[in-house]
């Protein structure tokens, strides 16, 4: 059974996306443990639950979403080309007239459908990715320009750094990385108890109020 398969049948089971992770994790390196004993267990699930970290969070999109009348969400390479217009920036080759196009490549896209199912507007785009540092430099880009657009900038993560979990735990932000984030991100999603947020709560959300969030702003105009 595949990593994205076990989770979701954790998750139907009842578990709350942090009980699923959990499990999962144990589940992976016990059976690893067996499998090859002088292995490295941590390592080998980094790897192997990095794979599978965006189909994970496709599904908890479509548990905490499906139900929402009007609201589609998208994988990038599934996102209609007449969205990928405003998700894009042209720009030009320094000391040239030739222009290019940069696509912002965010991994899902979250948009409003009116009643002939034609997108209607962008409500919000994410960066999923298991550590901040994989795409920060990138994000940080795409962010500004897309608020600027009225389009909310998310980022969803497992945090294998620690860096933002810390953060939302202590308040400290003496992390270069952790101040950044907390002013480029609309919100960021950690999987991790509501307990453990107890800073910068307009930012920091449980990974379990993804569907909240999208709802609320859903109804706004």
């Amino acid at each position: 059974m595949s990593l994205p398969e076990r989770y979701r049948q954790l998750r139907e089971a009842g578990n709350s996306p942090t009980q699923a992770w959990a499990q999962l994790k144990d589940d992976y390196i016990a059976q690893f443990r067996q499998r090859t004993p002088s292995g490295d267990a941590e390592q080998s699930w980094k790897s192997a639950s990095g794979k599978a970290f965006e189909d994970i969070v496709l599904q908890e999109f479509a548990t905490q979403c499906g139900g929402l009348k009007g609201l589609r969400i998208a994988q990038w390479r599934a996102t209609p080309a007449s969205l990928k217009e405003p998700l894009s920036e042209r720009l030009w080759v320094r000391g040239e007239i030739q222009s290019v196009t940069a696509e912002s490549n965010v991994d899902f896209v979250a948009y409003e459908l009116d009643t002939s199912n034609t997108p209607k507007r962008i409500i919000a785009v994410y960066s999923c990715k298991v550590s901040l540092r994989e795409r920060f430099q990138q994000d940080l880009f795409w962010a500004e320009r897309l608020r600027g657009r009225g389009i909310r900038f998310c980022f969803i993560t497992l945090d294998n750094d620690g860096v933002l979990i810390k953060a939302a735990a202590t308040g400290d932000l003496t992390s270069k990385q952790a101040s950044m984030s907390v002013a480029v991100y609309d919100r960021i999603y950690l999987f991790c108890s509501e307990s453990e947020i107890q800073h910068y709560t307009r930012v920091f959300r449980a990974v379990s109020r993804l569907g909240e969030d999208l709802k609320r702003w859903l109804e706004l105009d």
